[in-house]
């Protein structure tokens, strides 16, 4: 007997991740006192980077697989208290699986892009400015552990720039291990305004869109059933026009995706006493999964 109905997951998203050309990616060297660990840490991504270019996905697992944190919830505690890595350490036992799974496949996404690939040390004052995980997980630890952020920096061929961050690192049990901003809840909003564009709140510069694309929602993200916001961190041209783009929060698999569909939209121009200005905002791309009924024949 056939069943007259059937659930078909079906993927939606609200609003969209960093286009860049299927290359290769580049490597860049920070040149500071106690660069050898990044460079080992670089070494580490750069042989990711190659296997996932060669499709050598056993390999690629094995990497991934080497980056989560053995003992965790001993390591959480000792390193941030008692309190904080207890709660650290529940959040980082509700992903791990599904981190394990998606690792891969963001290694494999940063792979296809043309960009720098850039190891900073969070104490570093050079370190981004709206890294506000990177600061809070130094001003949470308990002792002087190291946390490295890692980003494949990109300019686009319209010179506009993007990024797309691989996560922070730290060394756990001799071997660097991967720190996910989302699963430790550490993943907040821009936390300053730049010097020079006019600084304008996301749902005010939204009254002022007049081209909007819809993001595609990334086929990994809804095999995995992965939904959630993808905060950007953008710079709106004189004209309208997106001039940069940063991803300051979302999950992974969902960033390139917001990027991708934020790019292409346009605003009217802001003017600041008759003179047209740039303009520094936020977007909030949310991407939902919904069930929709379909008849099966």
């Amino acid at each position: 007997m056939k069943e007259k109905w059937g659930l078909r997951m079906a993927a939606w998203a609200v609003s969209a991740v960093m286009c860049a050309m299927p290359v290769r990616a580049q490597e860049t060297r920070i040149e500071r006192e106690g660069g050898t660990a990044m460079e080992e840490l670089r070494s580490l991504m750069t042989a990711a980077l190659t296997a996932a270019r060669q499709q050598d996905e056993a390999k690629l697992k094995e990497i991934a697989r080497e980056m989560m944190i053995p003992n965790y919830e001993a390591w959480f505690k000792t390193t941030f208290g008692e309190e904080q890595g207890t709660k650290f350490a529940a959040g980082y036992r509700r992903n791990l699986d599904r981190e394990e799974r998606s690792l891969p496949r963001l290694l494999g996404m940063m792979a296809k892009k043309e960009g720098e690939l850039l190891v900073i040390d969070v104490r570093d004052p050079q370190v981004p400015g709206d890294n506000r995980c990177g600061k809070a997980l130094v001003d949470t630890a308990k002792n002087d552990t190291a946390f490295y952020l890692v980003t494949l920096e990109q300019v686009q061929s319209d010179g506009t720039k993007g990024s797309i961050r691989a996560g922070h690192f730290t060394i756990v049990e001799g071997a660097y291990r991967r720190l996910d901003c989302l699963d430790l809840g550490l993943a907040t909003g821009l936390g300053h305004a730049l010097v020079g564009p006019l600084r304008v709140g996301g749902n005010v510069q939204a009254a002022r869109i007049i081209n909007r694309v819809q993001p595609v929602y990334p086929k990994e993200a809804r095999e995995e059933r992965i939904s959630g916001t993808v905060r950007l961190h953008v710079i709106v041209g004189k004209d309208g026009t997106i001039e940069q783009i940063e991803v300051v929060s979302g999950h992974p698999l969902l960033q390139q995706a917001a990027a991708d569909a934020v790019r292409k939209w346009r605003y009217q121009p802001t003017l600041l006493n008759g003179e047209p200005v740039e303009v520094d905002t936020t977007i909030d791309i949310i991407f939902t999964l919904t069930i929709q009924r379909t008849p099966n024949p």
